[in-house]
C-alpha cells in the first residue's frame, strides 16, 4: 500500500515537473521575443507551479518515511531515509519506482538547463541596456556653468561690457 502510495506521487511530481519545463520554455519564448506582458503571466505561472512542486515534496517526505517504518528501515545518520533505500527494498515495485525516478531526475536536469538559458538571455539583455545607456551618455553635454557660476569659456566677460552696447 505505501509502495503504491509512492508510486502515485512520483506519478503527480513527474506531471508537476513537465509543467515546470513547459513554463520556462514559454519563458524563453517571452524573453526572446520581449513580450514582456506574457512574461509577466508566464513568471506568475512558474512561481504557482514551483510552490506546488514545494507542498508535494514534503508530502513525498511523509510518504518514504511511512513505507521505510513498514519495510523496517533505519534512518540514515541525519536521521532521514532516501528514496533510494526504498527502491532498493521494494521488491517488484522497484522497477516502476526506479523509472519514474530517473524521469524526474531528467526533468530536474532539463529545468536546470532552460533556467541557465534563461538567466544567459536576461544577462545578455542587460548588458545590451547597460551599452545602449554608456553611448547614449557620450552625447550628455558638459554643463554651462563652472563650478565657481562662471561660463564656461566667457571667464572674462563682465557686466561692464554688456552694458556698453545698451
Amino acid at each position: 500500500m505505501a509502495l503504491s502510495a509512492i508510486e502515485a506521487h512520483l506519478t503527480k511530481e513527474e506531471s508537476l515537473y513537465k509543467d515546470l519545463v513547459d513554463v520556462l520554455q514559454t519563458e524563453t519564448e517571452n524573453l526572446v521575443s520581449r513580450d514582456f506582458r506574457a512574461l509577466y503571466e508566464t513568471v506568475g505561472r512558474k512561481e504557482h507551479i514551483l510552490k506546488r512542486i514545494e507542498l508535494s515534496g514534503a508530502e513525498r517526505l511523509k510518504l518514504v518515511r511511512d513505507a521505510a517504518g513498514k519495510l523496517g528501515l533505519k534512518p540514515g545518520p541525519k536521521g532521514e531515509f532516501t528514496l533510494s533505500e526504498i527502491i532498493e527494498r521494494s521488491g517488484p515495485s522497484a522497477d516502476a519506482l526506479e523509472s519514474k525516478r530517473n524521469i524526474i531526475i531528467s526533468l530536474i536536469d532539463s529545468i536546470r538547463e532552460l533556467n541557465h538559458l534563461n538567466g544567459l538571455i536576461v544577462r545578455g539583455s542587460l548588458d545590451n541596456i547597460n551599452k545602449t545607456l554608456g553611448f547614449l551618455g557620450n552625447f550628455l553635454q558638459t554643463g554651462v556653468y563652472g563650478q565657481k557660476g562662471a561660463f564656461d569659456g566667457f571667464a572674462s566677460v563682465k557686466g561692464s561690457h554688456l552694458s556698453e552696447g545698451a
